[in-house]
């Protein structure tokens, strides 16, 4: 279906790029001409269809001379010192109309309308900020950087903003009201002759907006520290309620939820697997990235499908005006970019590639990163089990690689189109090698030969139209695929003194994919007072197969073929006053795997108490109709899989989200403090958590079960900016229990990711050329199971293997070590002739703290059936990286 639909997007993207190249210019000179002459000569010269009433036009004179002009700057000018006004249907359709204003009426209503864009690339910004200065009223412009705002009053002045760039002040005129102003914001950078002076502000993230919202800047994750690649994920995870002690996964556990909980969105289509290298990075390329939108929770009702969080990412369009490109490495892989300009009508093409080398190479960050999975542990007697030495080591042959390619044009004034393709993949070949002594009465040597191939592919094909001042609309095609594969053969050769030698082999084999083809309408009508209604419709089809086999046994075999999911969603933005707004909404959904409507009503408000302090809420109901398994394996991102609800042993999630929370800022200062609660129904465990048949189910005979959880905590932030230097300071403190009836005796337990405090610090220090930067983590630890003994039962089928169940006294009931490190990163600007240039150097967990990312069991000693011997099994501490050193080099041209 996709290399089907390929030629078609293209073919549509090159026929409006050639369109947008036809845009019309007036050139014409008239000397105390009629206006209904100078109507009908601008109708036949550039074939316009004007409509004008005749008792209007009538005795009025032009006298204009017109260069170069579009069509409505022609008119603008046209009309000058009349009273007539006209109106722009579209490119080549005009309304002449007389303007009507008696004495005794109000004043009409102040109208301005614009485009906010990068002024030196030409690239729009969506969501930038537009303030009112004479009513104090904070507006927000479309995906497009389109706004319109209205006023009784009469409207003097705006200031626009937007992360990164310097803010534009504008003085309004009545003229202004009859063209689309065209903003162009310029970057906080300064460049300098002998260097690149970084700019004396520094902007990471706005709070402006709904509850739980947080618009972030992309250039913050080159700011941050870390380990090898900029990752913006892993940057987000400073920010309050998002957990970041997790460093081996660039997925987000927000306010409680779970990374499968989040929907992630790059340019509308759906990424299921969101990270590289078993999670150490995310598999978003920073340098394609425009913007990002993250909702913690309570979020409005155009979005769907998930039970916890929304990560919204708008890809690069790319340089308007100039070929701009980018060059860089480090000790991992080669990242590139390309800006190319394809017409001076707007039409743009941007592509980013990254790919490792780790499979030419190995790094020592690379060795760094994968000695996680080598071990030398010696333990004492516990339950049944004797003192033992066990040795591990994996020899890994691997690589990543992620690929963005975008084409947008303008198709005349109104109108924009964007095609956007996106591909990542991770593969690993890796042989694992393990030695278990038992005193001098047992040895096992182990050796496991294993392929894990996981990537996603998504499109999107989108168009846009601004039909006048206020009514938007936007019509969204996306497919996204994801597909995750696993083999493993594990030998295992057994020496015992009392009962000889003999060799056992255990197979696995896991495939997994998951289809999502989607068709989205979204409308948006902005009301008199600048008050916004918005409603969409979308349809998506799901192609869902999980299957896995051990030791040529079928365990799992789930297909889901063409099922749908239907949606609508209608919400509204309202402005009772300068204080106070609400949004309500309601998003309804109709699943056929269920064959069920589910209904999500929503509600926000804001209520601003002064000038610098407001109020904040939201609340709504979430359902999400896809789950991913929470299965344990130190191979993070080989074993979890997607699986769609089907009402059965897979349920429909659903979430309860509560959020209250107060904002102070003034003079660059930031505090914030929030509530929040999230109540989950519907969530999903898998039996073999270890990578093995490996279960802690009490019900021997389920694979799937399901329970409830509730997260709830508090959290704040304090943010300081003061001149170059910008810094702020997070604490959150949350609990997160989950009940399922099988689990635990029916017991409400702690979930994995519950973390009672965190607090995290950040630092950025900008002088002259340099750029220094620091992050400090600290949480408390985390929960884990420990067994008292084995049980094995028979499995479900005649001839299949052994199932081992583990007993566990408390489930959870154990902590890890507290988790804390020091990341530190210095960056050099310099000039290379006309290309800029900056190399870093960061070092991760610099006084070497020793974490422990989680508890591995593992099975180090088969079953022996000639002395009736269960599974020997062992637990093992999976331990994190110690200080570690990255360089990187980048270059700009």
């Amino acid at each position: 279906m996709l290399r089907t639909l390929f030629p078609v997007l293209f073919f549509i993207l090159i026929a409006n790029v050639t369109l947008a190249n036809r845009a019309t210019v007036v050139n014409e000179e008239f000397r105390n001409v009629p206006l209904k002459e100078v109507i009908q000569v601008l109708k036949r010269n550039y074939r316009l269809k004007v409509a004008f009433s005749d008792k209007n036009v009538r005795d009025v004179l032009v006298n204009v001379s017109i260069q170069n002009l579009s069509i409505e700057e022609a008119f603008v000018k046209i009309l000058e010192n009349t009273n007539l006004s006209f109106e722009l249907i579209d490119e080549n359709t005009i309304i002449i109309k007389k303007q009507k204003q008696k004495q005794n009426e109000p004043p009409a209503l102040s109208e301005f309308s614009g485009v906010i864009s990068d002024a030196m690339t030409g690239e729009n910004l969506p969501y930038a900020a537009v303030w009112n200065e004479e009513n104090q009223t904070n507006f927000l412009s479309n995906e497009e950087g389109y706004f319109f705002i209205s006023d009784t009053r009469k409207i003097n002045k705006i200031r626009v903003s937007y992360l990164g760039y310097q803010d534009t002040v504008l003085v309004l005129s009545e003229q202004n009201q009859h063209k689309r102003l065209q903003i162009g914001l310029k970057a906080k950078v300064t460049e300098l002759e002998e260097y690149i002076l970084a700019d004396q502000e520094i902007d990471n993230f706005s709070t402006a907006g709904q509850a739980g919202k947080i618009t972030y800047n992309p250039i913050n994750a080159r700011q941050t520290p870390s380990v090898g690649e900029v990752d913006v994920l892993r940057s987000l995870q400073l920010l309050p309620g998002v957990n970041a002690t997790n460093e081996i996964s660039s997925g987000l556990n927000i306010n409680g939820g779970t990374n499968n909980q989040n929907l992630f969105l790059f340019d509308g289509f759906t990424v299921y697997h969101v990270d590289h290298f078993f999670g150490y990075f995310s598999a978003f390329n920073p340098y394609a990235i425009k913007s990002l939108r993250l909702y913690k929770g309570g979020f409005e009702a155009k979005y769907g499908g998930r039970a916890s969080s929304v990560v919204d990412i708008s890809g690069k369009d790319g340089n308007r005006n100039e070929t701009k490109g980018s060059l860089g490495f480090n000790l991992l892989s080669v990242n590139t970019s390309l800006e190319v300009p394809l017409s001076d009508k707007g039409a743009t093409l941007f592509f980013s590639g990254r790919r490792s080398y780790t499979d030419v190479w190995s790094s020592s960050l690379f060795e760094d990163i994968f000695s996680i999975f080598e071990s030398s542990i010696t333990e004492g007697p516990r339950g049944p089990l004797f003192p033992r030495t066990i040795q591990s080591e994996v020899k890994p042959d691997f690589y990543y690689s992620d690929i963005n390619f975008k084409i947008s044009s303008k198709v005349g004034a109104k109108n924009q189109i964007s095609f956007s393709f996106y591909d990542s993949n991770d593969l690993l070949n890796y042989t694992e090698k393990s030695q278990v002594n038992f005193r001098d009465t047992l040895s096992v040597s182990t050796k496991k030969l294993g392929v894990i191939n996981w990537g996603n592919v998504g499109t999107s094909l989108n168009f846009s139209r601004q039909w006048n001042s206020n009514n938007h609309t936007s019509a969204l095609i996306s497919y996204s695929f994801y597909e995750s594969t696993f083999q493993e053969i594990a030998t295992s050769e057994v020496k015992s003194s009392g009962q000889g030698n003999f060799q056992t082999v255990a197979s696995q084999d896991q495939l997994n994919n998951i289809e999502d083809f989607t068709i989205k309408l979204d409308h948006e009508w902005t009301l008199g007072n600048s008050s916004t209604i918005e409603t969409g419709i979308s349809g998506s089809l799901y192609n869902n197969q999980l299957k896995y086999v051990a030791n040529d046994s079928l365990l799992v075999d789930k297909s889901e073929l063409n099922e749908y999911l239907l949606a609508h969603y209608l919400q509204g933005t309202f402005i009772l006053s300068p204080s106070f707004s609400i949004s309500p909404g309601l998003r309804s959904s109709y699943f056929s795997s269920t064959g069920k409507i589910y209904f999500e009503p929503r509600f926000s408000f804001i209520h601003k108490l002064n000038e610098s302090l407001q109020l904040k809420g939201a609340t709504g109901i979430y359902n999400q109709f896809i789950n991913q398994s929470n299965t344990k394996n130190v191979l993070q991102g080989s074993r979890d899989f997607w699986i769609l609800a089907n009402g059965k042993n897979v349920p429909v999630q659903l979430a309860w989200h509560g959020l209250l929370g107060i904002e102070y800022a003034v003079n660059k200062n930031l505090f914030t403090l929030s509530l929040f609660q999230k109540n989950f129904k519907g969530l999903m465990e898998y039996a073999f958590r270890n990578g093995s048949l490996i279960t802690q189910f009490e019900d021997q005979n389920r694979i799937f079960t399901s329970g409830d959880g509730v997260a709830k905590g508090v959290e704040m932030m304090v943010k300081r900016d003061l001149g170059n230097f910008s810094s702020w300071v997070t604490y959150t403190l949350s609990q997160v229990k989950y009940t399922f009836p099988r689990i635990n005796q029916g017991r409400a337990f702690f979930a994995d990711h519950d973390q009672r405090h965190e607090i995290n610090w950040f630092g950025v220090y900008a002088f002259k050329n340099f750029e220094f930067s620091a992050t400090w983590i600290y949480g408390s630890g985390k929960p884990f199971s420990s067994f008292e003994e084995v049980v094995t039962r028979p499995s479900n089928s005649q001839n299949g293997p052994q199932i081992i169940q583990l007993q566990i006294p408390e489930r959870n009931g154990e902590r890890l070590p507290a988790y804390h490190r020091l990341d530190v990163s210095a960056r050099y600007f310099l000039n290379l002739g006309k290309s800029r240039a900056n190399v870093s150097l960061g070092i991760f967990n610099l006084y070497n703290r020793e974490n422990i990312l989680d508890t591995k069991v593992s099975v180090v000693a088969p079953r022996d059936r000639r002395n009736n011997r269960d599974q020997i099994l062992a637990t093992t501490y999976v331990p994190l990286m110690g200080i570690t050193p990255n360089v990187s080099f980048e270059i700009n041209f």
